[in-house]
């Protein structure tokens, strides 16, 4: 009886300390743009949760939500679930998505991740058997399994190509591999084996001119560098919110450029996505479909995530696009240079020339396992990523706007022993 009579107590205080209006984090205060570079990003690092005795280096994966995402999202749920409210919020999600990736409203699909907007794409398009999608051996699952599963039902070919040291190289390779078999192009913005950034404006030029459908895997740009994928020109870029961009776990985006939304076929059908139908006609009948991105979500989802998109999107917008995208390529930069002076047995696969040097570096050590590396910095509280996909088997390491230059120092001193050893 006591310990029922404690929960409830609790459960009281809990719902009275967490009220609406109240915030469930601490919110410090955001640093003005005339601070020193060093304590701008101190106070920048003190809007995440992040826990101060670990450093993460893996935003790659998943890129923890700092306190103005997760406060935003906490109130919006309080207020569904003590008022019953349905649905809302997307529309605004959609807005801001649309203005920090430079394209519109009407072309951008909310999904729950990357490969619900690969999924989308894949199975959409119209492509019969002996058609040639052309691929990287540097894909994700999440890019590779819709693709390889469509090959195996459908009959088409996937055509798996290396990634080139350039820019140039890279584009010289794709050339050589379209045929006249070639439907596809559906690359890795960014790859997530080696954060190697693709000339992806190049790539879908390329495409537009042979008559191939352009997609593109865009799970890391997003939040990383200045996106504008108007500019880009593809058919087709499937995004992610929760990993650069810090947002809310479990959300996504698709754009279908406005002029290919008639041959990108909806497969799935709900609420929202249609222009009429009728259940009492003889026989019952479909319309047809929105003139928008909705013609490819549906149902209902946690509409208090749409608004942490928003909140997201605020937040990057509030430090700036152009000043991300500086100070982590800064980051990542130091980290490639000094990896490379520490030991000529250090394998560098990423790139080392600026237009294709993003966030991420990956690397190998010769003659060295480097799973027992990443063993080391988990001892240590850092987080990595191993690289196993397409038997590449490197290190990769990811620096966002929360990480310094002393965390990676630690993670530089830890490889140095690594190779000693």
């Amino acid at each position: 009886m006591k310990n029922r009579r404690d929960f409830i107590k609790n459960s009281l205080l809990l719902a009275g300390a967490l009220s609406i209006g109240e915030h469930a984090y601490p919110t410090p205060p955001m640093p003005h743009a005339d601070l020193d570079d060093d304590e701008y990003w101190k106070m920048i690092r003190a809007q995440f949760p992040l826990n101060r005795n670990k450093t993460f280096l893996n935003n790659g994966t998943m890129g923890p939500s700092p306190y103005p995402v997760l406060n935003e999202v906490y109130q919006d749920m309080l207020h569904v679930e003590s008022n019953g409210r349905y649905g809302g919020n997307e529309e605004d999600a959609i807005k801001a998505l649309a203005r920090l990736t430079g394209t519109k409203d009407s072309e951008i699909t909310l999904t729950r991740n990357v490969t619900e907007g690969i999924n989308i794409s894949c199975w959409g398009l119209p492509l019969k058997a002996g058609d040639e999608v052309i691929m990287s051996t540097h894909e994700h699952v999440g890019n590779a399994a819709p693709w390889l599963n469509r090959a195996k039902l459908h009959g088409i070919i996937v055509k798996a190509i290396p990634l080139g040291k350039t820019a140039q190289e890279t584009l010289d390779i794709i050339k050589k591999a379209i045929t006249k078999s070639t439907k596809v192009i559906a690359l890795p913005h960014i790859p997530c084996t080696i954060g190697q950034i693709l000339p992806i404006k190049e790539i879908c030029s390329l495409a537009r001119e042979k008559g191939i459908f352009s997609f593109v895997d865009g799970a890391h740009p997003l939040g990383m560098i200045k996106l504008d994928i108007k500019e880009i020109g593809c058919d087709l870029y499937a995004g992610c919110c929760h990993k650069w961009l810090l947002g809310p776990k479990g959300t996504g985006f698709l754009f279908v450029s406005e002029n290919f939304r008639n041959t990108l076929q909806a497969y799935y059908g709900g609420g929202g996505f249609d222009s009429g139908w009728d259940m009492l006609s003889q026989p019952p009948t479909l319309k047809g479909y929105v003139d928008n991105g909705h013609r490819y979500y549906y149902g209902t989802q946690n509409a208090s995530l749409f608004l942490g998109i928003t909140k997201a999107v605020e937040f990057h917008e509030q430090i700036g696009v152009d000043k991300i995208e500086k100070r982590v390529k800064a980051l990542a930069a130091y980290l490639q240079e000094n990896l490379i002076k520490l030991s000529p047995n250090i394998d560098m696969l990423t790139p080392t020339e600026a237009i294709s040097r993003g966030a991420q570096i990956g690397f190998k050590i010769k003659d060295k396992e480097m799973t027992e590396l990443q063993k080391l910095c988990n001892e240590k509280q850092i987080t990595t990523r191993y690289v196993a996909e397409n038997n590449i088997n490197c290190l990769r390491i990811s620096t966002h706007i929360y990480n310094n230059h002393k965390e990676i120092d630690s993670f530089l001193e830890i490889t140095d022993k690594f190779l000693r050893a």
